[in-house]
């Protein structure tokens, strides 16, 4: 079992790329697009996370919502030393954007970008 990582949104938990396809499914929801990544999503209320965590757990699934500088510095932290670096006393990473390769600081990383490079952990049942 692969953990599915939510992220908090305003009144909403967020869940991006290939995870939001299988909460999608699970919870049957509509998957739209993330406007500024162009990244499949999904949103539920975040009044709904216990109903929706416990039916995510029914199908064998492991959701984990995480706070964001838990993600940013779990990210900086996996990310190899090729791919980052310190500008300006900021902490900046290489990443993949429509135009191609852009330095981005961290704390301007998209709620889908943070999704697509928080590793996942695998759970054992």
């Amino acid at each position: 079992m692969v953990e599915i990582v939510f992220q908090r949104g305003d009144d909403c938990l967020e869940v991006f790329n290939k995870d939001a396809i299988v909460v999608a499914d699970v919870l049957g929801l509509v998957v739209t697009r993330a406007p500024e990544d162009d990244a499949d999503m999904v949103s539920i209320s975040i009044h709904a996370q216990t109903e929706s965590f416990a039916a995510l757990h029914a199908a064998g699934h492991k959701p984990h919502l995480i706070a964001k500088p838990e993600a940013l510095d779990e990210v900086w932290r996996r990310t190899h030393t090729d791919f980052k670096s310190t500008v300006d006393n900021r902490r900046t990473l290489m990443v993949f954007r429509h135009d191609g390769p852009t330095l981005v600081p961290l704390d301007d990383l998209t709620p889908a970008e943070i999704a697509r490079l928080v590793p996942r952990k695998t759970v054992d049942l």
